[in-house]
């Protein structure tokens, strides 16, 4: 147990506290805004404010935590001194600080996600760029920099307080994510957009005659990879979580029809031995009540409510997405991660209560970041299937460097070995032995 002197007690504060000490160091604190309380303790204690008391360890507060509203801190988010070898922002003035920053409101602005709620360019479909983050300008957007920042921190406060403080071991853990937004290339798509496909390849007769071979069951269809992966998974007794697209026919939302018996089926045999979350429409970001009518959708194919959910095209808008996801029943969300680069969104490779900043409030719904995805390493980063093996294992390392927990976001289609696929099965194979836990080998 440590005592923090705080002047003020809010929503900020304590949703970064539990993250710090309950979350991450497995620590129990109890906060007061009495001076003389913290003086007159014995035990462990820490001073956070804007003044120091004399015998206590302090930590001067920016006073990001203490605002009630969302505003530009760019004057606060230039790079500090150097701390343990890692970037620092929030930088602080006063020498008799233990540390050269204010690390609570560093890692308040990064995992609640600040920098998302103020003015930024969007790239295509409204998402935010990693290159409008504060850790691609850092250099650390491949950085864990919120486990680094709190692994330094415990040894602060180990050299302060010895044994008198006991702190949690976390273990390293990998979760492989699939999403399903095409369950098959050609079959089962119905008779309309069968026909619509075979008039886009009238002058592609290569392309027409492998649709019909298809069709006709001649040859399997390339998106139908679902037992290379249940052998994949097998092989190092990995358990994922499918996400499945069951949305309305639309421009960005083309998987099967939800009412199909064969994708039905498909479902019910994937829940058999996994969990299953929704992957909510394109259109549904713009539209949240359509969550609601795609979580009936899937529940009643698989038999029981849908907690789990992954955004269609990682599109988040916030607050809006996940206030709506949390007000329609969803528990946590996998879509915390950059399309268009590898690495941590959020800065952080653990999961975190979802903090609403417009409404300073702490909400239930986890976040769950991911870290490596097949469309970003192969669209966005244009890297061959060496190269993104070696991306993947730089990502991995990092996240076992922090015994944190390794995300991965897959397609079925991209182990198709069809297209500009060929040779990707094998990335992840290897991304799955690269990343499973010491303890399944």
């Amino acid at each position: 147990m440590i005592l923090i002197y705080c002047p003020e007690e809010n929503p900020r504060v304590i949703w970064t506290l539990d993250l710090v000490f309950k979350q991450q160091l497995g620590v129990d604190y109890r906060l007061t805004t009495f001076p003389d309380e913290v003086i007159q303790s014995d035990g462990p204690r820490l001073n956070y404010s804007f003044k120091e008391i004399p015998g206590i360890p302090f930590i001067e507060a920016s006073g990001i935590l203490f605002e009630p509203d969302v505003r530009d801190q760019s004057a606060k988010l230039l790079p500090g001194k150097k701390w343990a070898n890692l970037p620092t922002i929030f930088s602080n003035n006063k020498s008799e600080s233990i540390l050269p920053f204010d690390i609570f409101s560093a890692i308040f602005y990064f995992v609640s996600r600040y920098e998302e709620y103020l003015p930024f360019e969007p790239d295509e479909h409204q998402r935010f760029r990693s290159t409008e983050s504060l850790a691609f300008h850092l250099g650390i957007i491949e950085k864990p920099i919120v486990n680094l920042w709190i692994i330094e921190f415990k040894k602060t406060l180990k050299s302060w307080y010895g044994d008198s403080m006991t702190f949690k071991e976390s273990e390293y853990q990998f979760i492989p994510t699939i999403d399903v937004d095409n369950a098959w290339a050609y079959a089962h798509k119905g008779l309309f957009r069968t026909i619509g496909g075979l008039w886009r390849d009238r002058r592609n007769m290569e392309g027409r005659n492998f649709r019909f071979q298809v069709l006709r069951d001649n040859q399997p269809d390339p998106y139908n990879t679902y037992e290379l992966i249940k052998k994949f998974h097998s092989e190092v007794n990995a358990h994922a979580i499918w996400f499945f697209l069951v949305a309305s026919h639309g421009r960005f939302d083309k998987n099967i029809s939800s009412h199909n018996i064969h994708f039905q089926e498909l479902i019910h045999k994937i829940a058999i031995d996994n969990a299953i979350g929704l992957h909510p429409s394109y259109a549904a970001n713009s539209s949240p009540s359509l969550i609601s009518i795609e979580a009936e959708r899937l529940g009643s194919i698989v038999g029981h409510s849908v907690t789990r959910s992954r955004q269609h095209y990682l599109r988040i808008h916030f607050p809006d997405t996940y206030r709506a996801l949390a007000h329609l029943g969803i528990k946590e969300d996998y879509s915390m991660g950059f399309a268009d680069c590898a690495g941590f969104r959020a800065g952080i490779a653990s999961s975190f209560q979802f903090f609403d900043l417009e409404e300073n409030k702490i909400t239930d719904l986890v976040i769950n970041p991911f870290m490596v995805m097949d469309t970003s390493l192969q669209q966005y980063l244009k890297l061959n299937p060496a190269q993104a093996i070696e991306k993947i294992k730089t990502i991995t390392d990092e996240v076992k460097n922090v015994n944190g927990t390794f995300i991965s976001l897959w397609h079925n289609e991209s182990l198709s070995e069809w297209k500009e696929w060929r040779g990707w099965s094998q990335v992840y194979r290897e991304l799955l032995a690269i990343a499973k836990p010491a303890r399944s080998q």
